[in-house]
């Protein structure tokens, strides 16, 4: 990501009329910009109340508790001890002491449990469980991760997945895309589903690869918070994914960039990143990279995303 941000910010100083910047009207634009705060979406804030008991599921959900206020006493394993975690509003210094978990979002590619997320949820994980509607909660580990695109894979041994994705073999055009997470409100099991629209082509040519939507995606998402990251950025044109969710950009530092939000501004890798490491690490995953059947749709999507929860 530091490269990303090196690589916009030296084109913003010495292309600056291709990216309008009028120093009389903006002083800022005249001298070098800070770097700007990326924030990692995998924390979202836990309320039990958002996780309750769906009848439908009886005996299949376990009970979900707050790790941050649980009591002592035995074991139950039906019990989710769910992460105390980071708020939007609190530091990781200042939460250091509650926090000993964290959670994220991760969809399904093969129907032998590999699925992938970001790297950043699954790092420093002690253990990691899925959940979602169609999935009961399961223990997974970690195949391979991307530290520098920020990519995991992980797999779920003997689990069925409900469905898996197609990734897709080219990248999106622009237009709107749809994204999948869970974060506190959406619930413990039915991901949010926001849309977000592909600001990649606001750059100028010159920039180069670091805004070519194959390499990164750049998105206006103001609905998407914490508990997306490592979810999929989905293409329903092509009815595949594109990309997954990495972060928030504190869009402030764009301003150089016409008609770019300065907030809700999202970003994550694209699909070569993305295909390079299944290629690499699950080559018998690398099957939905192309036209093979796999369940497409929305409906799809939402079956083969599931909640990634790690505790450290």
């Amino acid at each position: 990501m530091n490269q990303v941000i090196s690589g916009l910010l030296a084109a913003g100083l010495t292309v600056t009329v291709a990216l309008h910047a009028d120093p009389a009207r903006d002083p800022a634009a005249a001298s070098p910009l800070a770097e700007p705060t990326i924030t990692l979406l995998d924390l979202h804030p836990v309320n039990s109340a958002n996780y309750p008991t769906d009848p439908a599921l009886a005996g299949g959900l376990p009970g979900v508790i707050n790790g941050s206020t649980s009591g002592a006493g035995p074991a139950d394993q039906r019990e989710i001890h769910m992460p105390a975690v980071v708020t939007p509003s609190q530091s990781a210094d200042e939460a250091v002491g509650d926090s000993d978990g964290k959670a994220g979002t991760g969809f399904f590619i093969s129907d032998d449990g590999t699925l992938l997320t970001a790297a950043h949820v699954a790092s420093g994980c002690s253990r990691m469980q899925i959940i979602s509607k169609y999935v009961a909660r399961s223990w997974v580990s970690p195949v391979a991760t991307d530290q520098e695109h920020d990519i995991a894979i992980l797999k779920a041994p003997g689990v069925r997945p409900p469905a898996v994705v197609r990734l897709a073999s080219a990248a999106p055009t622009g237009g709107k895309l749809l994204i999948m997470g869970y974060t506190a409100t959406a619930g413990l099991t039915v991901p949010a589903e926001p849309w977000a629209v592909m600001e990649n082509e606001k750059f100028p040519n010159n920039i180069g690869s670091l805004t070519n939507p194959r390499d990164l995606l750049w998105l206006s998402a103001p609905d998407v918070t914490h508990g997306y990251s490592g979810g999929p950025i989905f293409d329903a044109r092509s009815g595949a994914v594109v990309g997954l969710v990495k972060g928030e950009v504190d869009g402030g530092y764009l301003r150089l960039v016409r008609d770019m939000p300065t907030t809700g501004v999202a970003i994550g890798p694209g699909i070569d990143s993305i295909a390079a490491l299944v290629r690499r690490e699950v080559p018998y995953a690398a099957v939905n990279l192309a036209s093979a059947p796999a369940d497409s749709g929305v409906e799809g999507l939402r079956r083969a995303t599931v909640h990634v929860l790690c505790w450290h």
